[in-house]
């Protein structure tokens, strides 16, 4: 049940914040509310070819019980094709989603998630 640090790691550390965003962000060594993840099965999800945003959203708000999501990225990222995506884990899942777009969740104790670019990304 709980999030891997790799992923902790790339979901939840931010080196800046910008001015609208506290610094209430899950960091590495945060513990991680037992209602973000089950992680007893094997996950599956079927993207779309379609905009991403909807779909990492529904992802977010199914497993990990988020209630709102703050994106600051495009909004027009386009997921190519049709596709069964299998994981290990959710957590992993959701890292091979966000990381050809360069983005990162940042998920926080009031069931909010914020989606922005990695620090280092280039961005469109």
């Amino acid at each position: 049940m709980q999030m891997t640090g790799s992923v902790v790691v790339m979901l939840a550390t931010l080196t800046t914040l910008p001015d609208n965003i506290t610094s209430e962000c899950l960091n590495v060594s945060s513990t991680i509310p037992a209602w973000r993840v089950d992680e007893s099965s094997p996950a599956v999800f079927k993207l779309e070819a379609a905009r991403i945003k909807p779909q990492i959203e529904t992802l977010l708000r199914t497993h990990w019980q988020v209630q709102q999501v703050v994106w600051y990225a495009d909004p027009h990222h386009i997921w190519p094709t049709e596709f069964e995506l299998q994981a290990h884990s959710w957590d992993a899942l959701l890292a091979k989603i966000l990381q050809p777009y360069q983005l990162r969740v940042s998920l926080h104790e009031n069931h909010t998630a914020v989606v922005d670019y990695l620090p280092h990304a280039v961005q469109p």
